[in-house]
């Protein structure tokens, strides 16, 4: 079995286009294992950015206007999982899209790896929750 070069799914060895999204295959696709550790190199800079997004959105709040503040923090959630959706593409890439236990604990294996080499990597998540916890009190106060 090979995988497809643009969506990452399996695909039989014969197929000339993909199934799932229909891109051209090439006749030889060799899978291609995506760094994990390149996957998360931003993730300091992405929690910076997300906290001064997320303080930007508290004074927004309470001075100017509350959908703008609520608006900002939204936007501090999204951007403080990206290196978590860069992660999840990445096992995609590497033929982990799988739901069986071998996979999950893979995995639960490269992310706790990941967690102990890149500290910025676990507080990522802690920003993306303090943001959504924000939006939420924000639209409740609407």
């Amino acid at each position: 079995m090979k995988f497809c070069e643009k969506c990452g799914k399996e695909i039989m060895d014969e197929a000339v286009i993909c199934p799932s999204c229909g891109c051209a295959v090439a006749k030889e696709i060799k899978k291609a294992e995506v760094s994990y550790e390149n996957c998360i190199t931003g993730a300091t800079t992405t929690n910076i950015i997300s906290a001064i997004i997320i303080v930007l959105g508290i004074v927004c709040w309470i001075l100017i206007n509350m959908w703008i503040g609520a608006i900002l923090c939204l936007a501090a959630e999204i951007i403080a999982l990206i290196p978590t959706s860069k992660v999840q593409k990445a096992f995609k890439q590497n033929g982990l899209n799988g739901n069986s236990k071998n996979i999950k604990a893979k995995k639960k294996e490269i992310i706790k790896d990941l967690k102990n080499k890149n500290r910025a990597y676990s507080f990522s998540k802690v920003l993306a929750v303090i943001a959504f916890v924000f939006l939420l009190v924000f639209i409740l106060f609407i």
